[in-house]
């Protein structure tokens, strides 16, 4: 892997911040907590691409687990219990698929892959949530009923932040990463002679 530059890690720095600041504004709604996270989910995968953003979302995995506060109910081993931690596995492997896009000019492709996203986040969360609700607690809860709570309710939420994300980062994109000066050879050519 190519080292990182320090304008990487900067970035990397405050995109962890912001998907921690995320996922503290959150409301409960049933098992389910909404929260911001999504929208951190597919800005960050889309300013830094496959790899940085894929780092980011695995050291905060790591970071709660070994008890840093950054999930929404906090931090802990324990927290792999959650309902919810399934949609927390779900935003590392929806940031590979959303971050593919990053560099391409096709605003559609940002919007496929980022749909793409969201399905792996629901599809991480509502399997984890089933074998949670149904093996650990053993609250005998069918797939429809947590389709019906943890994914139904937060749709609309979801898309929308989908849609702002790639919007914003239409516009940040530009200051993030400004385009080099373009050159014409022959013009350099001509005035190093």
């Amino acid at each position: 892997m190519a080292k990182l530059k320090i304008k990487d890690l900067s970035i990397m720095a405050i995109t962890e911040a912001l998907l921690i600041i995320c996922s503290k504004f959150t409301f409960q709604i049933g098992p389910i907590p909404l929260t911001f996270q999504t929208f951190a989910v597919f800005i960050i995968s889309l300013i830094l691409g496959v790899k940085k953003s894929a780092i980011v979302f695995l050291l905060y995995i790591i970071m709660g687990i070994v008890g840093l506060p950054v999930f929404s109910k906090g931090g802990g081993w324990n927290y792999i219990f959650e309902p919810s931690f399934g949609f927390i596995i779900g935003f590392f492997f929806a940031s590979i698929i959303i971050g593919i896009s990053s560099k391409s000019n096709k605003f559609y492709l940002k919007y496929i892959l980022s749909t793409i996203g969201l399905i792996i986040i629901n599809l991480f969360g509502v399997i984890y949530m089933y074998f949670i609700m149904n093996y650990y607690l053993e609250l005998n809860k069918n797939i429809s009923y947590i389709i019906s709570v943890a994914v139904i309710p937060f749709i609309a939420k979801d898309f929308i932040t989908m849609i702002l994300s790639c919007i914003i980062y239409s516009r940040l994109k530009i200051i993030i990463y400004p385009k080099e000066p373009q050159y014409d050879n022959e013009l350099l050519k001509l005035n190093t002679k």
